[in-house]
């Protein structure tokens, strides 16, 4: 029997309200006797506190649980994105600038004369069949040449007697044979 729901009939639902509109008349007369303000809808509840003052309280209640909260970054220290760019920025000033380069080479361009003799000159380019150094083969090519190179420089009288001398004139004709 527990399972079964009694019907409702128009007749008790139109008694609910006749007893609501009576308990809603007393309320009236009950207020009105006392010196309560009366409003017209006895069932909303009439705000004390302004639309404001309900924002000010919100906004200080969620304030608060912030400050309770400690994930913030109170060690003022530098966030991990921020240190990242810094390093990133420092290992391009370490990069050499071409036209720093440029400058210090020796002038090693041609002109090429064609219909005006005022052609702007250019460094030639010599198409040699270079090893790459990204790759393994020509990485292990290169230092071949470069033990060979240097190997010679040592054997290098010239070198024996100075040194410094030796190598910046090495230098000089392996840019002009370039």
């Amino acid at each position: 029997m527990a399972g079964i729901k009694k019907k409702t009939s128009l007749r008790d639902k139109t008694n609910k309200k006749a007893s609501l509109a009576n308990k809603i008349s007393e309320f009236k007369h009950e207020v009105q006797d006392g010196s309560e303000s009366f409003h017209e809808n006895p069932m909303l509840k009439l705000s004390k506190i302004t639309k404001r003052e309900k924002q000010q309280s919100k906004s200080d209640a969620f304030n608060r649980r912030l400050s309770n909260k400690i994930t913030f970054n109170t060690s003022n220290s530098i966030s991990k994105s921020s240190l990242r760019r810094q390093k990133k920025k420092a290992k391009e000033e370490l990069k050499p600038k071409m036209n720093e380069l440029l400058l210090s080479l020796p002038s090693t361009s041609g002109v090429v004369k064609g219909k005006n003799e005022d052609e702007k000159a250019f460094i030639a380019k010599k198409s040699l069949n270079k090893p790459n150094a990204n790759k393994r083969t020509g990485h292990q090519r290169i230092l071949i040449q470069e033990n060979k190179n240097f190997k010679n420089v040592l054997t290098n009288s010239e070198f024996k007697a100075s040194p410094f001398s030796a190598l910046k004139n090495v230098i000089q004709q392996n840019l002009q044979h370039r």
